[in-house]
């Protein structure tokens, strides 16, 4: 039975994703493995490395189902090689002894960097898909909601009005940035791995250069210069960019986790009909999905220090490294695609209540435009004076209770400086937003501009 939850079958895919569980299949990973067999020795045939009837043959038998997977399991218990038992499975199904033909010249991790450097494409093109889904539901979002008043808040205090639009531009503005980086990192990390044992190629011969680049071309992939055995910064990147995509997802979660408190009310996490949230408090209704963003956020974080301290490699190779990243990888990337599947989910069904934000911006009355207040007065008393008797007289209102308004107009150093003309504001402090709806405007803009001239798919 399965003992990790990414793997479990009774309640699958609570921290993951049928595709992304697909791509870390074991068979599918031993399937890669085996392409690049076939593709090594397809090369060496043309190049008359190897016989080409032995090419022919690995080509035709380098597929799971030729092999006897029972024995490869066999062959797993006596060994601590990570591919030989493997190896040794194809090697025994080829006939006329073309099996020895087998791995000719390379060495295990060749195999297995470039087989992980194919899953990564394929997980980097499912997270460049589901984020520009994402935008677009935030494109969507920003749109509709562009002058929805809400107050703002900082240091966990109410502090100045501005809009619900404008939040989710800067929501926006970090998922654009990601998706940027995922399009870059998804062509500096397209290179595989055929450098032999310590990266001097001296197995492959005298074309080893034209071998290791052929065998990676019919891979999809480029060949780099120099071996990347021991150079781990580019899955380290990848890793963190993954981390830092991943914690905007968690900021948000937690932004709709917060605003979604009884006292607060403003934002709703989507509940399915007929969903249990407490098994003993049916009037709850828990932010599950946003709460398991948030975790996953932090389980990748961590994975990624691990990966980034795999980078410190002793020598031409080092095994306690390579194995940590390794172990790291798949899990990482798995919990970044499912969190970014959750987030979808929330943010097309968010439920926005705008009665409870306009309630919650007139929690402290017109004290909420002190700012606007202050910069007033300064321009006719100084910036000094205006800020202690802002100070002073906001302090006043909210203390005894008195409208901030006319504790204002009552005041006699400066009651008379000020018409109610000038105190608009205080009468419908949600009009005070500055150039929010022009920063959303523009933000909109760009990115619409952006997304219309890159592919939908990398």
């Amino acid at each position: 039975m399965p003992s990790h939850p990414i793997d479990f079958e009774i309640n699958p895919c609570v921290f993951s994703t049928p595709e992304l569980e697909h791509i870390f299949d074991e068979k599918a990973r031993y399937q890669r493995w085996l392409d690049f067999e076939a593709a090594l020795a397809r090369v060496q045939g043309e190049m008359a490395v190897i016989p080409q009837a032995a090419a022919e043959e690995i080509g035709r038998k380098a597929k799971l189902k030729y092999l006897d997977l029972e024995g490869v399991h066999e062959g797993y218990l006596h060994s601590r090689n990570s591919i030989i038992p493997l190896i040794n499975g194809l090697r025994k199904v080829c006939e006329k002894g073309y099996g020895e033909y087998v791995h000719y010249g390379v060495t295990t991790q060749d195999v297995l960097d470039t087989a992980e450097i194919l899953e990564l494409r394929e997980t980097l093109a499912l997270v460049y898909r589901d984020l520009r889904a994402l935008e677009a539901i935030c494109l969507d979002l920003a749109k509709q909601h562009r002058s929805t008043p809400i107050v703002a808040r900082t240091h966990g205090q109410q502090a100045l009005p501005t809009t619900f639009g404008l939040k989710v531009v800067v929501w926006l503005s970090e998922i654009r940035r990601h998706i940027e980086r995922l399009k870059s990192i998804h062509q500096s990390i397209a290179f595989g791995q055929l450098g032999g044992a310590v990266g001097t190629m001296a197995a492959l011969g005298p074309g080893a250069m034209e071998t290791a680049r052929r065998t990676l071309n019919l891979l999809g992939l480029g060949h780099s210069k120099v071996a990347w055995h021991n150079s781990r910064d580019n899955i380290g990147e990848l890793a963190s960019v993954f981390s830092i995509l991943i914690t905007t997802l968690a900021k948000m979660a937690n932004e709709i986790f917060q605003l979604q408190k009884t006292e607060i009310g403003e934002l709703s996490e989507p509940v399915p009909k007929g969903t249990v949230a407490s098994s003993t408090m049916p009037h709850k209704r828990n932010p599950v999905i946003c709460q398991r963003v948030v975790l996953l956020s932090r389980h990748v974080r961590y994975l990624t220090g691990t990966i980034v301290e795999s980078m410190a490699h002793e020598h031409e190779r080092d095994a306690r490294c390579l194995w940590a990243e390794w172990l790291a990888v798949p899990q990482l990337c798995i919990y970044t695609g499912a969190a970014l599947q959750y987030m979808i989910d929330v943010m097309s069904g968010l439920q926005i209540h705008v009665d409870r934000m306009m309630e919650n911006l007139h929690l402290q009355k017109a004290v909420i435009a002190s700012e606007w207040l202050l910069f007033r007065l300064s321009g006719i008393i100084g910036n000094t004076k205006s800020s202690q008797k802002v100070h002073e007289l906001s302090n006043k209102a909210m203390d005894t209770g008195v409208s901030f308004k006319d504790v204002v107009m009552d005041d006699p150093e400066i009651g008379t400086l000020l018409t109610p003309e000038d105190l608009a504001y205080l009468d419908h402090p949600e009009k005070y937003i500055g150039h929010a709806l022009e920063i959303v405007d523009n933000v909109l803009e760009e990115i619409e501009r952006k997304r219309a001239l890159e592919p939908e798919r990398l």
